[in-house]
Parts: C-alpha cells; structure tokens; sequence
C-alpha cells in the first residue's frame, strides 16, 4: 500500500511539475511579447529623432536654410564651404533613409512608417538636384542593398553610371 501511495504522489508531483513549466512557459512568451513592443516603440522613436534632426537644424538656423535651398536647386558657384554644409546636410537625411530602409526589412517598425518616410525621401530626390549630386558623390558611404535601392530610384546601374 505504502508502494502504491508513494507511486501516486510520484505522479501527481510530475503533473504540477508539469503545469508548473507551462505556466513559466506562458509568462516568459508575455514577458517576449511586452519587451518586443518596447523595443518596436524604441525604434520608432530613434527612426523619428534621427529623420527629424536634419529639418530641425534648418529650422533653427536661417542660413543653413537658405544655403540648402541653393544646393537643392543645384545652382553653380557655391562656395566650397555652403557645398561642404550642403553634403553634411544631405548625408544626415540619407542616413535617416537608410536607417528606416533596414528598420523596415528588420519588421523594427511598422510598414506604415515605412512608407510614408520612403515617399518623402523618393519626392526630395525626385525635385531636388541637390540630392542627386550628392548621391553621385558620396554612394560609396552606404552599403548594399540600401545603396542598390536608391541607384535603382536615380535609375543608375551598378557600375555608377546612367
């Protein structure tokens, strides 16, 4: 008899050994879940600060305004110090690109993001020379596939030529 009882408890401790991983199981898949919403918000929030920064600086600073209206009009005669101005501005903005280019493929933010941030960036490339000179200068700082990406847009073969 004794035999009998000590081979139930056996079991029984088995079941809630059982349930008791299960329920750990559960938690740590509640736990996942909260921290990959922590970490989509966090990316959300570096892909606006660091899309942001780049308007903002014109914003704050009059002349860097007026100095990137010249560069996007691509007009001739710069000063080499308002170009050197221009190309910092405009590798801050692909940077920004970039960055939400591989957020997207990484599903870090939502597509939503995504799309909107790619439209604003394909109409900037799209009116404004300035981006185009700086593309052509300066690709060679962005890696594949983001670099393909955007020569795709510009319609330039992997070789850097039209």
């Amino acid at each position: 008899m004794k035999k009998m009882n000590l081979q139930n408890l056996a079991h029984i401790a088995e079941i809630i050994g059982g349930v008791a991983v299960l329920v750990s199981l559960i938690y740590l898949a509640v736990q996942l879940s909260d921290n990959n919403k922590l970490l989509r918000s966090q990316a959300h929030f570096n892909a606006l600060e660091l899309t942001q920064e780049p308007l903002m600086l014109t914003v704050e600073n009059a002349d860097l305004a007026e100095i990137i209206v010249k560069c996007d009009s691509a007009e001739g005669g710069l000063p080499q110090s308002m170009l050197n101005r221009c190309h910092n501005f405009y590798f801050i903005q692909y940077n920004g690109w970039e960055y939400l280019y591989y957020q997207n493929i990484d599903e870090s933010i939502p597509p939503e993001i995504w799309m909107g941030a790619d439209s604003y960036y394909r109409e900037e490339i799209s009116q404004k020379e300035g981006y185009v000179e700086f593309w052509r200068k300066y690709k060679v700082a962005f890696a594949d596939p983001f670099r393909s990406y955007v020569d795709e847009l510009f319609g330039i073969n992997s070789r850097g030529g039209t």
